[in-house]
């Protein structure tokens, strides 16, 4: 399984289910912080680890953090009938003011109701890169960015949904998001120019210049001649990369 160079050895260790080297890792001190869904503890409610998740939460990390797309590691806990994690999570979980039943039962329900009325939930996963797409034309980025994560879920190496997904954190800013994304694409297709493009339009939104032209230098390298590398590379602006750039 493919992880993002920029991943903390805590997130590489929950992800691939190493319990032991999680709580050493807690143990010495390890930061608890991550990047919306690549927190650890949204990572270890994700990856089913509840007995790492009483670690983080006993260590100090922050039970009210959120995912890429707003929500708090207890709604994603009931969004995967997580109820011991829910359980857990109640004590220490700032309320929802949406959620009229602040309870367990209410919170579950709540979850279950949204999830419910969801149309994108109810989509084949065939689909949800097609409407994807639909909903990145019409620069509604943050649908675009969660049907491509939702298709990713069926096609996990996918790096076409990936790299979609990073122009989309690129378009809203998020550059931290836009650059782990970009990472992930590399590690996965390490002879993809377009990779390279990508990490370097995410370096330039994060302003550091000199990683950028590093990795339109490595998509050169791959692909001499590619005119939209090179473009990049001569001339790097942020306005003109988003402008210019394109889905797949």
């Amino acid at each position: 399984k493919a992880v993002c160079i920029a991943d903390t050895p805590l997130i590489v260790a929950l992800r691939a289910h190493r319990r032991k080297c999680v709580k050493l890792l807690i143990k010495a001190g390890a930061d608890l912080k991550g990047l919306g869904s690549a927190d650890p503890i949204i990572v270890a409610i994700t990856e089913g680890l509840t007995d790492c998740l009483k670690c983080l939460l006993n260590a100090g990390a922050d039970p009210n953090v959120i995912d890429d797309f707003g929500r708090l590691p207890i709604e994603v806990a009931a969004s995967h009938n997580s109820r011991e994690d829910v359980e857990i999570l109640f004590p220490v979980t700032s309320r929802i003011p949406s959620v009229r039943d602040w309870s367990i039962d209410g919170i579950m329900a709540y979850v279950k109701s949204k999830e419910k009325d969801d149309p994108i939930l109810k989509m084949n996963p065939a689909n949800m890169k097609i409407e994807g797409n639909k909903a990145y034309k019409r620069k509604d980025y943050i649908t675009a960015a969660r049907l491509y994560t939702m298709a990713e879920g069926d096609y996990p190496e996918n790096v076409t949904l990936i790299s979609n997904r990073s122009v989309c954190w690129l378009n809203m800013g998020e550059g931290d998001k836009a650059l782990r994304d970009a990472q992930i694409c590399r590690a996965l297709r390490r002879d993809w120019p377009k990779a390279c493009f990508r990490e370097g339009a995410a370096q330039i939104l994060l302003k550091d210049y000199e990683k950028a032209c590093d990795a339109f230098l490595d998509g050169l390298k791959l692909d001499p001649g590619n005119s939209e590398i090179e473009n990049a590379y001569s001339s790097p602006s942020i306005e003109v990369l988003v402008w210019k750039d394109k889905i797949h």
